[in-house]
């Protein structure tokens, strides 16, 4: 059974991959057709209904012509990625033909547990299925498969054609070879690809939710409208995020700095939840306050604070000049 599991792993890493089957026409699902046909790979896009590849078609037409019109592809370009998604509402044919599967359908782990055994059963056992939850335990969605080896999560971010990020989710059956193919594949089609324990919410959802919950407890306490967070979220954090998000920033404004605003906010709330966390408190007592220590959460080799924020400065002047 071992030497088996070993050889499929070989297949699975082997694999040459030139067809794409992406189930699901959602918005989600063109987006990420789209970006497949862009990087030059034969996709085929299924859902279940006519109507809804109608749908399809001219979303894809919509975005492709936006992207066009900023400069983010060149049009003959486009044209090709059109030429090179064929839709249908034929599911066994298109995932007979697959070489890689992401499944893109609606959020229910019912239909997503029978998406996959149908998978299962008629593409090859070389063929990873991938599903695009954004939440939901790829273990628990390929239970019922004869190959739960080459089950992955692949969770894209909206607008998944132009968002960077992927989180790969393996599961407790998922071969190494599987997760490594799905990690070069997204690498090749320009994606940024985050690999994630398989816990539910990953990555990006835990740390969405915990913004949006503290956003609410804002509205509740009548300290701000929902307009006035979203905007200092907007001209506020949100402008450095794309540089250096929320563990190295507090690196580079000082670990001890972080420590001392938790236990001042603390206190004047009477709230001990505040204090700063257990980690951040034992790295200052550590004397690793961050950039100027040269070592916090990251390693500073020949740290220099104001190397750090000339580079995101400039970041943040390239964002405020594409606004203007």
């Amino acid at each position: 059974m071992q030497t088996q599991s070993m050889e499929l792993e070989t297949r699975i890493s082997s694999k040459d991959i030139q067809n794409i089957a992406v189930l699901g026409q959602g918005i989600m699902g063109v987006d990420i057709a789209i970006t497949f046909a862009l990087a030059g790979y034969k996709v085929t896009a299924v859902d279940v209904s006519e109507q809804q590849i109608e749908i399809a078609e001219h979303r894809t037409k919509a975005s492709l012509k936006l992207m066009i019109e900023s400069g983010l592809v060149e049009e003959d370009c486009a044209q090709k990625a059109q030429q090179l998604i064929v839709r249908t509402i034929e599911w066994d044919g298109a995932l007979a033909n697959a070489d890689f599967v992401m499944e893109v359908v609606p959020e229910n782990i019912a239909q997503k547990k029978a998406v996959f055994e149908q998978c299962d059963k008629i593409c090859a056992p070389d063929v990873i299925i991938a599903s695009n939850t954004s939440s939901m335990s790829i273990s628990h969605i390929s239970q019922g498969m004869d190959y739960p080896q080459r089950a992955i999560t692949a969770h894209w971010t909206i607008p998944a054609h132009l968002s960077p990020l992927v989180e790969v989710v393996p599961g407790i059956q998922t071969a190494k070879g599987t997760e490594l193919k799905t990690m070069d594949l997204l690498n090749k089609i320009g994606k940024h690809p985050v690999r994630c324990k398989d816990t539910p919410g990953f990555i990006h959802n835990i740390l969405q939710g915990a913004l949006i919950n503290a956003a609410m407890g804002l509205m509740d306490l009548g300290v701000a409208t929902a307009d006035e967070i979203d905007s200092v979220v907007k001209s506020g954090f949100g402008l450095r995020l794309p540089s250096v998000g929320p563990i190295q920033f507090m690196d580079m404004v000082g670990l001890d700095s972080i420590v001392n605003v938790g236990d001042y906010l603390a206190e004047t709330m009477n709230d001990p939840s505040w204090r700063s966390h257990r980690r951040i408190r034992d790295k200052v007592s550590q004397g690793d306050l961050g950039v100027k220590t040269g070592k916090g959460f990251y390693q500073y080799a020949n740290a220099n604070a104001d190397e750090f924020w000339e580079e995101i400065n400039g970041d943040i002047i390239k964002t405020l000049k594409a606004r203007l």
